[in-house]
C-alpha cells in the first residue's frame, strides 16, 4: 500500500500508522454500478420476453450494462487507493494521484493543532476529517479517513513526544551555553 510513502523515509524513519480512505469516499461509484447492474438484469428479463428478432439486441444491451457497471466499480476502487498517508515517527505524509502524483509532508514538530470533524453519518459509518494547523496558520484536511479519532490521537501523542533531532539539538545548544559560561567566567 505505502510504496510511494515507503520509499520517501528517511534513514531511521519509521511509520507509526498507515491510512486509507473510507469505503464511504467511493459511495457515488458503488450507487452507480449497482443502479447499473439492477437495470442490466431487468434488460436481461425484458430479453427473454421479447419475440427472437429482438432477443439478442435486449440480450446484448443487458451484458454491456453489466460490463460497465463492472468498469465503474473498478474506477472507484482505484480512486479509493489512489490516495494514502501514514504518520512517522517525524512527520505527516500523504500520497494523492495515480499518474500525477502529489506527495504532502508535514513535519510533526510543525504542528501545533489537530482539529477533527465528524458529523452524525460519518459517526455511524466510523469516518470523519481530521485537519492539521501548522506553525504560520496552515493547514491540511484528510478527508473521509477510516478512524479519524484513532488517527487524530496518533498525531498528538506524536506531536507531543520530543523528536530524536529535537533532542539531540537541545542537548547541543545546553552544552554550548554551558561552554560559553565556563569561558566567560
Amino acid at each position: 500500500m505505502a510504496n510511494y510513502i515507503k520509499q520517501s523515509l528517511e534513514e531511521g524513519e519509521t511509520i507509526i500508522f498507515k491510512g486509507r480512505l473510507h469505503w464511504s469516499y467511493i459511495f457515488r461509484y458503488i450507487f452507480f454500478s449497482l443502479l447499473l447492474t439492477c437495470i442490466g438484469i431487468a434488460v436481461i428479463c425484458v430479453a427473454y420476453k421479447q419475440p427472437a428478432e429482438n432477443k439478442s439486441v435486449y440480450f446484448y444491451a443487458g451484458i454491456a450494462l453489466f460490463v460497465l457497471a463492472f468498469i465503474i466499480w473498478i474506477v472507484g476502487r482505484i480512486v479509493r487507493t489512489r490516495s494514502e498517508f501514514a504518520i512517522t515517527d517525524t512527520r505527516f505524509v500523504q500520497k494523492d494521484g495515480i499518474f500525477n502524483i502529489k506527495m504532502t509532508e508535514i513535519p510533526l514538530a510543525r504542528i501545533e493543532t489537530v482539529n477533527f470533524y465528524q458529523s452524525l453519518w460519518q459517526r455511524i459509518l466510523g469516518t470523519g476529517c481530521v485537519e492539521m494547523v501548522g506553525s504560520g496558520g496552515t493547514s491540511h484536511q484528510v478527508h473521509c479517513i477510516e478512524e479519524p479519532m484513532k488517527v487524530r490521537k496518533i498525531i498528538c501523542a506524536s506531536i507531543k513526544k520530543p523528536q530524536p533531532n529535537q533532542s539531540a539539538q537541545a542537548n547541543q545548544i545546553t552544552q554550548n551555553t554551558q561552554d560559553n559560561d565556563t569561558t566567560n567566567n
